[in-house]
């Protein structure tokens, strides 16, 4: 099953152009840029720039790719990434899962900001990444090292991976794996108290 996503590669025209607006405009940090490769880190996936191929040189640019980042406060981003000059397809709107609105980097791809609704909320499962936890709330990092889950931030496949997964390759039982769950969700849910 193919639900692991390792990366999201955007393809350009402007590098230098691109990299400033994501790097500077979007706030996204800079994990590393070689010839043809710009590399940003991104709570789960990475996102990298690549120069547009030689055969696709010349076409429209834009809708190469659709991109979309989950932000906890859209109406705050969207009025701070205005006054910076970022374009929008329209200001955030009511969606059934919270709200959304859509923006354009300089060469017209679509990148939305998503808002989930607080009832919407998801609690955490087996088949929940790890990461998504955390990025959620890093105190839930203490769950995980109670059970004896050490995990880096360079560590990309634990992150990465499912609660289920991490729990099998870190050695507990089915049984610890659930009360990890059970902690997790009750981190989550009382603010990290």
């Amino acid at each position: 099953m193919l639900d692991h996503l390792a990366y999201t590669v955007v393809y350009v025209n402007d590098m230098e152009k691109c990299t400033a607006f994501y790097q500077d405009g979007l706030g996204i940090p800079l994990d590393y840029a070689g010839e043809g490769w710009t590399q940003f880190k991104a709570n789960g996936a990475a996102l990298v720039l690549h120069p547009r191929p030689e055969h696709q040189r010349g076409q429209p640019s834009g809708s190469t790719v659709h991109i979309t980042f989950r932000v906890d406060n859209l109406d705050a981003e969207y009025q701070g990434l205005v006054a910076q000059s970022v374009r929008f397809l329209a200001p955030p709107a009511k969606v059934g899962f919270g709200k959304h609105a859509t923006l354009l980097d300089p060469e017209g791809n679509q990148i939305d900001l998503i808002e989930w609704a607080a009832k919407d909320a998801r609690a955490v499962s087996e088949k929940t990444v790890v990461n998504d936890i955390v990025a959620r709330s890093p105190e839930a990092m203490e769950v995980l090292e109670d059970h004896g889950i050490r995990i880096c931030g360079g560590c990309i496949v634990l992150l990465n991976a499912s609660v289920r997964e991490t729990a099998e390759y870190s050695g507990l039982s089915d049984h610890e794996a659930a009360e990890m769950v059970e902690e997790l969700n009750h981190k989550l849910t009382r603010g990290g108290k």
